[in-house]
């Protein structure tokens, strides 16, 4: 998966696509904005997506965010990250104490935000 830069105007919406093979039932895609030295679990805007949020055909799941969740952001310099864990919900987004399995698909990675 290319690690692309994400670069956006304050209060914009923006959609990323990710492919992954086709989830099980307990497997959750996250996406997730955090500040340089924070950890995956505070992130300032996270996203969890499951089977039901993905292409069956293609594998895409389609990463959405909304004015309201960036309009917050102050211009400058954030990180994204893309995580898969197996063992989850979107009950338990952002709750990584006991999966049996997490995988960074994306390392952190430049998000861009300006005026």
């Amino acid at each position: 998966m290319a690690h692309n830069i994400i670069k956006l105007t304050r209060g914009d919406s923006f959609s990323y696509t990710v492919t992954h093979p086709l989830l099980a039932s307990d497997e959750v895609i996250y996406f997730a904005v955090v500040y340089p030295h924070q950890p995956f679990e505070d992130a300032i805007i996270l996203k969890g997506y499951t089977l039901e949020d993905q292409n069956v055909n293609s594998g895409d799941i389609t990463v959405k965010l909304t004015p309201r969740e960036t309009s917050h952001l102050a211009a400058g310099v954030y990180y994204y990250t893309i995580k898969f864990q197996k063992g989850g919900t979107l009950e338990t987004v952002g709750d990584l104490d006991d999966p049996i399995e997490v995988k960074t698909l994306v390392e952190r990675t430049k998000f861009i935000v300006c005026e």
